[in-house]
């Protein structure tokens, strides 16, 4: 969790700080925004270039192997010298960031019965929502007294710290699962990438969730991307209650805390359906409330509730389709993320220029939509499989009989 938080911190610090890097290295800000697509797309082709080898080598070295590498890129930020120093670091930070997250979803996955796995996926994911709400303000903070370099030098002191905990951390994996943390047998390391990469992807219901995971997350972000600026056409550039409206939603995506568990009591496939069903009204309903503050205020945390919830039982349930291959199948859920997010706003800004923010929501709900009826047939198709659907469930029981 405390990894998460700090590659999450890194990934969405850097938008309240371009005014100040672009006078520091006497550039514009466009230019210096051009960092955050060069940490998304490294951090896109690092899952699926890295976060693999957990499954072939050992998941607490590739943690460890990723939090260094994320370091020094970080460190890299800090003291560079010049824009083209600074994007080699965000480069490498981002790759890093790419190998960290999914293997740490598959390391739960190795350490958690599947039938506790919600809760802990959920305090995993409300780590990204408290960068949002703490990380980010902080790093701000920081930036705006004491310097942007201040902001990066003390991410990269956080990493040593996650990095230091890890190493000192002991604990094997948890009775009855195989191999990733130790090394892997001869003929699973003589496959090749690409055929490993097949044979997870191809695995049941692996496509059904991962294009799930891509239209849950384009949805998100371009509902998310243009609400800062409805909210200030609402209330005014520089009101604080923009501010208060986005921490309110940062509040309710941080519920997944604590709304794990109701998940693994109730069935997570039953609970991703419904939630998905409810993400539908709740994005058209931020647009349709933008005039009444308090109703858009319990719209826009229950989105934040709702949001989380999927984003947590898509990685669960991603983590229960193949132990084998669990690091490389949740790598294909961090690429499908980082893929949604590029296309999000791009896709969406043409809507919202010509036919304003309601349209954009309306247009977010019928994506959602197409994902919750794939998971919906996805979840069906595997309840009336005669065959297990994972391995840990064969061995556990269903989860009708946990409850």
């Amino acid at each position: 969790m405390a990894g998460i938080f700090t590659v999450g911190s890194e990934e969405l610090v850097v938008s309240p700080l371009l005014v100040r890097m672009a006078t520091s290295f006497d550039t514009t800000v466009g230019v210096m925004a051009l960092s955050v697509s060069v940490y998304g797309a490294a951090t896109a082709l690092g899952a699926l270039l890295f976060a693999p080898l957990g499954d072939r080598v050992s998941r607490r070295l590739s943690l460890a192997i990723g939090m260094a590498v994320f370091i020094l890129g970080t460190v890299l930020c800090a003291c560079a010298a010049g824009t083209g120093v600074f994007f080699a670091g965000r480069a490498l930070a981002g790759l890093a960031a790419g190998a960290f997250v999914p293997t740490a979803y598959a390391f739960v996955g190795d350490q958690i019965p599947y039938e506790h796995r919600a809760k802990a996926m959920g305090i995993l994911v409300s780590s990204w929502s408290l960068a949002l709400v703490l990380g980010v303000p902080m790093g701000s903070f920081v930036g705006q007294w004491m310097g942007w370099r201040w902001t990066f030098g003390l991410l990269s002191l956080l990493g040593v710290l996650v990095l230091s905990v890890m190493l000192r951390a002991g604990g094997g994996r948890r009775p009855g699962t195989e191999g990733p943390t130790a090394p892997a047998e001869g003929p699973e390391l003589s496959v090749g990438w690409t055929r490993s990469a097949a044979r997870a992807f191809l695995a049941p219901r692996v496509p059904a969730y991962v294009l799930a995971t891509f239209l849950v997350m384009l949805g998100w972000y371009g509902m998310y991307t243009f609400l800062g600026t409805a909210l200030e056409y609402r209330y005014g550039s520089g009101s604080s209650l923009t501010g208060v409206m986005i921490l309110l939603y940062g509040l309710g995506f941080a519920s997944s805390f604590v709304t794990g568990r109701f998940a693994d009591r109730l069935g997570k496939e039953r609970v991703l359906t419904v939630s998905l069903a409810g993400l539908m009204p709740a994005l058209m309903g931020v647009p349709l409330l933008i005039h009444w503050t308090a109703p858009l205020a319990v719209c826009l945390f229950g989105w934040g509730i709702l949001q989380s919830l999927v984003v947590t039982l898509l990685s669960t349930l991603l983590s229960e389709c193949s132990e084998r291959d669990r690091g490389t199948i949740l790598a294909f859920y961090s690429l499908a993320t980082n893929v949604a997010v590029a296309v999000g706003a791009a896709a969406l800004a043409p809507l919202f220029t010509a036919h304003g923010f309601l349209a954009v929501g309306c247009a977010c709900a019928g994506i959602t939509a197409v994902a919750a009826g794939l998971c919906g047939w996805t979840s069906n198709a595997a309840t009336s499989s005669p065959e297990p659907v994972a391995g840990s469930r064969a061995r556990g029981g269903s989860e009708g009989e946990d409850m």
